[in-house]
């Protein structure tokens, strides 16, 4: 019990797997030089992405197995819940940081890419649509962002605990 991780260790996981989702984002950032949350992803940084948390959850279910007395399956699946949620605030905070700090141009250049997609499809014919379909866009942007990264996380969090209950509690 003498570890970085014996007090609070559902919150030292959760943040460990946020900031390795953070480091995931800056190195798709440095490696591809494009905005990761306006161009395409390659499905390998994508990959990485849904492992890391997968990986922590079961690192920190294992942790908390053999350190604590958790027993039954609920005990089990509440800090892989937990881990989630911490994991998709990191997450969210350092998206946050990076629209409005680090890339300030962020939303300016998913409205573009928004007008040229309208423009390109013929979907909207004059400009006046074409503003509020891409204001529409840009208000439904972070909040969308936001509530995907929470229920992606949650979901992983939830999945990954569930099975790694499963493997625990037969041992």
């Amino acid at each position: 019990m003498n570890s970085f991780f014996s007090t609070k260790p559902v919150l030292k996981f959760g943040i460990l797997s946020g900031l390795l989702l953070v480091l995931n984002e800056v190195i798709i950032n440095t490696v591809t030089q494009t905005n990761p949350y306006i161009g395409e992803r390659d499905s390998v940084f994508s990959l990485i992405g849904l492992i890391i948390p997968v990986i922590v959850i079961v690192f920190a279910i294992n942790f908390l197995k053999k350190n604590s007395n958790i027993e039954s399956f609920g005990q089990i699946v509440k800090p892989g819940l937990i881990i989630g949620l911490i994991t998709a605030l990191v997450y969210i905070a350092y998206t946050l940081l990076f629209i409005y700090s680090i890339e300030p141009d962020t939303l300016n250049q998913f409205d573009e890419i928004n007008r040229q997609r309208l423009i390109a499809n013929g979907q909207v014919k004059n400009s006046k649509d074409i503003a509020d379909a891409v204001q529409l866009s840009r208000n439904a942007f972070l909040p969308g962002t936001i509530l995907f990264s929470i229920a992606v996380n949650l979901f992983i969090g939830f999945i990954t605990a569930v099975v790694t209950a499963i493997f625990v509690r037969n041992k």
